[in-house]
């Protein structure tokens, strides 16, 4: 297979490590072990499928295809929400959901992922946005799923609320930036939420508005009850799937990136649906 940056970028990550909490609860807790365990094959298996996109997109070979048959780019940038960890296989998670949903209006993508477990806003900012100068052509849809861990991690809301306003001003115009998965009375998350929404606004983007789509925690949450759960994605089907004009409850339960092929095994998640 051809070398490219992306590739050798990705190839180049370390394997998951938990933070301070998650090594805190893991030994009381066995299901946050089992759904940390799927963090590192999900990943392999995003990174698979973006070299099959940049080789679908010509990137690989030494003749690239007609700017008619290139396919349009869906780069993913953003966390383990992102990356789907929590919901019962990688085709249950949002991106492969919306992805389905395009293919099935006529819109179909080439999707390069790019996101990691763990990230946090400055994450996408030094190391994910960077990849896209190495993308064949432009993308034609850019999506960010991220802000749940600055806000573990972060006790000053105007910080993240700087970090954000990099991030609306350093991604491409049009990008669908989605607010911060908290729930609707917390006061910080509103905060800074306002605040995304006026940044979006101000450098030509979209916010996806997915604080008013999240269910109950009982319902939404996976055995670890910190990442989603198939039900618990489907808040963030609905958030992205306003601003791509598609009809929410006309999105498949479940994606077809991987489902002709070996799925990477996740634990049995609580509600999932």
């Amino acid at each position: 297979m051809a070398r490219h940056p992306i590739i050798d970028a990705l190839a180049a990550r370390p394997p998951w490590s938990p933070g301070r909490l998650t090594r805190l609860v893991t030994p009381v807790r066995g299901a946050v072990q089992a759904v940390s365990a799927t963090i590192d094959e999900v990943e392999r298996t995003w990174h698979d499928l973006a070299t099959q996109a940049l080789a679908e997109a010509g990137a690989l070979g030494d003749q690239p295809p007609p700017p008619a048959r290139r396919p349009p780019l869906w780069v993913v940038l953003g966390d383990s929400t992102a990356q789907g960890i929590g919901a019962s296989s990688l085709d249950h998670g949002w991106v492969a959901r919306l992805e389905a949903a395009l293919v099935d209006a006529g819109r179909r993508h080439a999707v390069i992922n790019l996101s990691r477990s763990g990230a946090d806003v400055t994450h996408v900012l030094d190391e994910q946005l960077p990849l896209l100068a190495h993308l064949p052509y432009e993308p034609s849809l850019v999506t960010v799923s991220v802000g749940g861990n600055d806000l573990l991690r972060t006790p000053h809301p105007p910080l993240i609320v700087r970090r954000l306003r990099r991030l609306a001003a350093s991604a491409p115009v049009g990008t669908i930036i989605s607010t911060l998965p908290a729930p609707r009375f917390s006061v910080t998350a509103r905060w800074v939420n306002q605040a995304l929404r006026r940044a979006t606004a101000a450098n030509r983007q979209t916010t996806a508005e997915l604080t008013r789509h999240l269910v109950g925690p009982h319902r939404g949450l996976s055995s670890d009850w910190f990442h989603p759960n198939d039900v618990g994605y489907g808040a963030w089907v609905r958030a992205f799937a306003a601003p791509l004009g598609l009809e929410a409850d006309l999105v498949p339960l479940r994606g077809t990136l991987i489902a002709n092929g070996p799925a990477p095994a996740m634990p049995e998640t609580t509600g999932s649906g």
